[in-house]
């Protein structure tokens, strides 16, 4: 389904409708609602800096695990750095402003904030890595090293959900997104 927000167009797909929907019945503890509130700051954050950088936005495209953004590349490594920057700092003030109000809030904005720092393909610190490396290397070495990079942080980030789900025997969500990463990384 699709519309049209001013000159955006909006597209969501069904398989996150249909996640959504399953979310708001099944989560008694509201704690994955949290998650996708935090979420949805993250990605606003990346938003409001475009706008302050007034990059055009043609489309946002929400699936059910991930929020992909069409819009103009930043035309410096300043404006470029700080749209990546704008989701996890969003992340981090809702966690300061939501520690005494909820610890579900708190927890989940940390975790997105934080997680997406990681220096990992696909994620923000990802992208922020590669735009350090481009002042100093040329695009290949940049790639190279972001790939060796995210194999070695994906590698014992894979271990540490194995242990969290063995140990917990209910808790999968690390290894979960942790094998989310490492599809992305093998198949992109």
């Amino acid at each position: 389904m699709s519309f049209r927000l001013g000159k955006t167009t909006i597209f969501i797909g069904y398989e996150a409708v249909a996640a959504m929907t399953a979310v708001l019945i099944l989560d008694r503890e509201n704690r994955v609602i949290c998650c996708a509130f935090a979420a949805v700051l993250h990605e606003l954050g990346h938003l409001l800096m475009m706008r302050c950088f007034h990059i055009p936005l043609r489309s946002v495209r929400l699936s059910i695990f991930d929020v992909l953004i069409d819009a103009d590349r930043p035309d410096s490594f300043l404006a470029d750095f700080c749209i990546t920057l704008g989701g996890p700092i969003a992340n981090l003030l809702c966690a300061v402003l939501s520690a005494t109000i909820s610890r579900e809030m708190l927890y989940a904005h940390l975790a997105l904030g934080i997680f997406n720092l990681l220096p990992v393909m696909n994620l923000d610190g990802g992208h922020l890595l590669y735009l350090l490396l481009s002042c100093r290397f040329l695009p290949k070495t940049c790639t190279i090293i972001l790939k060796v990079t995210t194999f070695t942080l994906l590698l014992p980030l894979f271990t540490a959900g194995l242990l969290i789900l063995f140990r917990s025997g209910y808790n999968y969500s690390l290894l979960a997104v942790s094998l989310y990463l490492l599809a992305v990384f093998l198949f992109k």
